[in-house]
């Protein structure tokens, strides 16, 4: 196993994010070694900011932007990041984390209209933060967002209408949204381009060690393969 007591499963909304950190984890568990799976929406998230506020799972957010902005949410970030580096260092347990370093944070910041260079900053901040973990990330992609757009109405139209719902309010009711006049079905869409150039740029200047999986829909069994080969020990650690 790769040297490494935190792993990162991120990507768009209904990539798989979920499913693959917990497939993770119950494989580490599986081969002895001490495993600690965080979903995006567990009570108790030592890593979402606002706890029980935090937008995920059908958390919709309205009081959630009323309560923070950039620089709070930056802030309480940051310290919950080091209290849990903290704690993960003093132990031998591999972190598995569903829906970071993106989804549960920069998105959040992109939906308070923060600007790009004060969400550079903090991601590179929140590296710098969990480098004694030795960090690696599993990143989920589409090839393009053509691509992303019609996947998404495919788990629209899979998952149904209240969670279409859902994502509607949870996206749209927000700052960012709320300038740009972004609402309705159209409206996630627009958003889904903005964050997925977003994490694109972010993503190209990140010094995780990191794999990127495109269109594994129908292909787990070669996405999971591939997983388990990035996860095989680097030759520094033979």
């Amino acid at each position: 196993m790769r040297d490494t007591q935190l792993i990162f499963v991120e990507g768009l909304p209904g990539l798989g994010k979920t499913t693959t950190a917990s497939w993770l984890a119950a494989r580490l568990r599986a081969e002895r070694l001490p495993a600690n799976l965080y979903l995006e929406s567990q009570p108790g998230h030592p890593i979402n900011v606002g706890g029980d506020l935090h937008p995920a799972g059908d958390v919709t957010g309205e009081i959630y932007f009323q309560r923070y902005g950039p620089a709070s949410f930056i802030q309480e970030s940051l310290a919950r990041w080091q209290a849990f580096v903290d704690d993960a260092v003093r132990g031998d347990a591999i972190s598995v984390l569903d829906s970071y370093p993106f989804q549960n944070s920069v998105r959040i910041l992109l939906q308070m209209d923060a600007p790009f260079d004060d969400m550079r900053e903090y991601t590179t901040q929140v590296e710098t933060l969990v480098m004694p973990l030795r960090p690696v990330l599993i990143y989920l992609s589409h090839r393009d967002m053509a691509h992303a757009s019609q996947h998404f109405s495919r788990i629209a139209a899979q998952r149904g209408k209240a969670w279409l719902d859902y994502v509607v309010m949870v996206i749209t009711h927000c700052p960012y949204a709320t300038a740009r006049r972004l609402a309705g079905y159209d409206g996630v869409l627009a958003f889904m381009r903005d964050y997925k150039q977003l994490t694109d740029a972010l993503l190209r200047e990140s010094h995780l060690p990191r794999i990127v999986l495109s269109d594994c829909a129908g292909e787990w069994d070669t996405c999971y393969r591939r997983i388990v080969e990035f996860l095989e020990p680097a030759e520094e650690d033979n």
